[in-house]
Formats: structure tokens, sequence, C-alpha cells
């Protein structure tokens, strides 16, 4: 019996062998080098055309202006036309996020946030991120990445088969997660020198790679700094950016026949959403704003918020509270109890309690079993306050068992102090946008940053985003365009 199953395995890793001879043999284009890649082209376009309504989901949504839209695409286009994959079907998508981020999708699906644009001095800089992220496209590493994925599953799905497991998952069963794991740092120092050769035969300034990497770099400091990031858990996964602006400099020759285009790349960002997106809501000093839907909740100091496209999630430093808020729509025009039984088993809810949340009809009840979430578990209680036009806003309080009654009240509080907008918070929940301004003379960066709507670092991320190396009370040249951060 030992022999056999011994048999059977020798046969299957033999198979496996030849797996690997086949998919090593084929030669990238873009690097010379041969890969490990299961997926075909046909494949990989199925990979990215499936992920690419999840990415919009995920990131909130597409920024809706169509002159900066076909900006970008014209620009992507550009240089995806001097790559080794021109005739693919190249998307270029603005996410709607105010995170500084960047990535690819397999297939040609190319993305860039507002964040991103916001940090961005000139187009040879823009380019440079855009070509990178071309190259991580040409160069497979994504298909990389999921044929190893694969083949560790194969090896996991052999000894399933010894002892009589059905066989392997489909290769392109590949969710979000998988294509959008971390690049190694090889992976990304090989997609910076592919993207540098694209945007120097686009005949953009190949300087522009170290300049946005060096401020990408700066910005990280200062975002280390605040209790908000700035910077994408993704970027973050990058290697670290002084090496990248190392080698993107050592590969940089001559720049001064490039193309910069500042004056062009500044206009078509002019009076983009800076930050939070108004139709999201804002978040400011730990509260937050929604203009639209008029409303505003609070959460204490040591809470961090994440303002997502369909909810808000606030939590504190160890996650003894994790607070979830979003909005059920109640069409059917059900009591809040039968809008309750309806998402929540009856047998699972507690006794729910009556009582009035800023003048609002609402209930609140707990259920009698554990929830899983990111790996915690946390009995819950839940809030619905009917709000207005069959909407009713939901509050999910998250609590650790052993920590409950230490921070309920805190939590019953975050969920209490939700409120209709006065008039002066209808004024601090306006969104900000970027303006482009010429220096009038005397004008200095202490003096223009002071104009900044920013809540702290003023200064800091005045210079950074306008790529000024001055002192605080240096003069900036008079009629240089300048970037200024507006509400």
């Amino acid at each position: 019996m030992v022999n056999k199953y011994i048999n059977k395995f020798l046969f299957y890793i033999l198979l496996f062998a030849q797996l690997l001879i086949v998919t090593c043999c084929a030669k990238n284009i873009a690097t010379g080098e041969r890969q490990l890649v299961i997926l075909s082209t046909e494949e990989e376009n199925n990979i990215g055309a499936r992920e690419h309504p999840n990415i919009i989901r995920s990131f909130g949504g597409i920024y809706n202006n169509e002159a900066l839209k076909n900006y970008i695409s014209n620009l992507g286009n550009k240089i995806a036309s001097n790559s080794e994959m021109p005739n693919i079907r190249w998307t270029f998508t603005i996410l709607d996020n105010p995170l500084v981020n960047a990535f690819a999708l397999p297939g040609g699906y190319i993305y860039v946030t507002r964040g991103l644009l916001s940090l961005a001095n000139d187009e040879a800089e823009i380019a440079s991120v855009i070509g990178h992220e071309i190259a991580h496209v040409t160069a497979r590493h994504t298909a990389q990445r999921h044929a190893k994925s694969t083949l560790s599953s194969v090896g996991l799905d052999l000894l399933n088969i010894v002892v009589g497991q059905p066989l392997l998952t489909n290769v392109a069963n590949i969710g979000l997660q998988g294509v959008m794991s971390a690049f190694s740092r090889s992976e990304e120092l090989e997609a910076d020198k592919l993207g540098i050769r694209y945007i120097i035969k686009s005949k953009y300034d190949p300087g522009g790679s170290y300049r946005f990497l060096n401020r990408l770099n700066e910005l990280t400091k200062v975002s280390a700094k605040t209790d908000r990031d700035i910077i994408s858990s993704i970027f973050a996964t990058h290697p670290k950016t002084i090496d990248r602006i190392k080698a993107s400099k050592s590969s940089v020759k001559n720049n001064e026949d490039f193309i910069k285009n500042r004056k062009i790349y500044l206009d078509a960002i002019d009076g983009m959403i800076y930050g939070d997106n108004s139709q999201h809501g804002i978040i400011k000093d730990n509260q937050f704003y929604h203009l639209e839907l008029n409303f505003s909740f609070l959460t204490p100091k040591n809470y961090k918020i994440i303002n997502n496209k369909n909810n808000v999630i606030a939590f504190n430093k160890n996650k003894e509270v994790v607070i979830i808020f979003d909005g059920l729509l109640n069409e059917e025009e059900l009591s809040l109890l039968e809008l309750a039984e309806s998402y929540y088993l009856r047998s699972n809810i507690n006794s729910y309690k009556k009582i009035i949340i800023d003048n609002k009809t609402s209930i609140v009840f707990e259920e009698n079993k554990i929830i899983k979430y990111e790996g915690n578990e946390y009995v819950r209680k839940t809030y619905l306050i009917n709000w207005s036009n069959n909407r009713v806003w939901r509050f999910s309080l998250l609590l650790k068992p052993q920590s409950k009654m230490e921070y309920i009240g805190e939590a019953d509080k975050i969920a209490k102090s939700i409120h209709e907008l006065s008039e002066e918070e209808k004024i601090i929940g306006r969104p900000k946008f970027i303006s482009i301004l010429k220096t009038k003379k005397g004008d200095t960066p202490l003096l223009l940053s002071k104009r900044m709507a920013l809540d702290k670092n003023q200064l800091e991320i005045f210079l950074i985003m306008n790529g000024l190396t001055l002192e605080s009370n240096d003069q900036i040249a008079e009629g240089t365009l300048i970037k200024m951060i507006i509400n």
C-alpha cells in the first residue's frame, strides 16, 4: 500500500516537473529573461477585466473629471506605444482616492489616484509613474506572482492527490488579493528601469522619476508624524524609496533635451479635489462630516478613522473597539425591529431598546453570539437610526469580550454623537481643491503656506507638493506657478 502511494506521488512529481519545464521556456520580450509564467496572455486579460470593477469599488470609484481622464489616458497611451506591448488594449483610470497610490493589473489596466496626481509636479513625473506601472505589465510581474502562488498550490494539490483529493483548481481563478500582493524589491527596481526606458523613448525627462520618488520619500516622513496616512499601504510595500532614487539617478545621463511640460500638467490638475471627496464624507480632527447626507459624528482623539466609499471604520489603538458605520435602505418601510430581524436572525438578537438620537427614532440591541472580524473575536452591539427618506444609519460596535465593560461606554458615545450638521459644520465639511497660482513679488514659502487649507504641517506639505528646497523665508521667483490647497 505504501509503495502504491509512493509510485503515485512520483508520477505526479514528474508531471509537475514537466509543467515547470514547459512554463520556464517563456522569454519575456521586455526583460529578455526567461520567466516562470503559467497564464496565457488571454488569461491575463481576463483577470484584469474581471478585477477592474473590484478595484474601482475598493478605491473610491472613478474620479469624475472628463478632461483630466482624457489627459491621463492620452499620456498613458503615448508611453505604452513605446513599450514592448504597444498593441494591447491599455486602460488608464484615475481613482477617486486621496492616498498616494498607483498600481497595475494584468491585461494593461493602470491606475493612479487623485492623491498621487496632487504630488506630481510636471508631466515627466507623472509619466515616470505610469511608465513604471506599464513596466509591471510588460515584464509580466503579476503573471509571475500568480505562477509562483499557483505552483505552491500545485504542491499542496499533489499531496492531496496522493490521498485521493480532487485535482488542480483553475489556474486563472485568482482573486483581487492575489493580483494586488506586493512586488519584490527586484521587480520594483526592474519596473523602474523599464519605465525609464519607455519615458526616454517618449521624449520625457527621465529625471522625473527620481524627482517624484524623492518627493514621495519626503511625504512619507511627514505622514509618519501625523495621525492620518497619506501614503497608501500598497506603496508602503515597495522597496525603500531612497534605493529606488539612487537606481533611477544612475540610469539618467542627460535630460537637457527632454520634455517636462510643467505648465501643461499643472493646468490639467487645476481645480482637482484634494483629500477626501465630500461625496464620500470628510474627516477632520477625528470628526466625520458628510455634506450631501447632512450628518456628522465624533470619535475620541486616540481613534483612527478610515473613510471608505461604502462605510466608515473607526478603531482605537489595539482594536479593542471597532466601529463600522454604514447605511441601510428601508424601501419597504419596515419598523426598525423588523429591519433588524431581516438583517440578523431573530434568534440572535437579544432584547432591544428604543431610544432617541438627535430627535430620531432609534433602536439598540446586542447579539448573543461571537463575531469574527479580521481574525479577532468580538461581541456586536448595533444601533439603527431612522434618519430620513427611508434611510437608516447603522453603527456596528465591535468590542472584544475581555474589554467590553471598559470600552462599552466609549463606543456608545460615538454612536450617540451623530447629528445633523450645523451651519458652521457645513463650512468645515467642505472639500478642498488644488488651485494653481502665480507667485507675486515678495512671496515666501512661509507666507504662502499659511494660506494652505490644512490643519497641520502646512509649510512642509507646501514645499513638498511644489518641489521646493527653499528656506521658509526665502523669496520665490515672481511668476512661479505653485500648487495651493484651498477650500
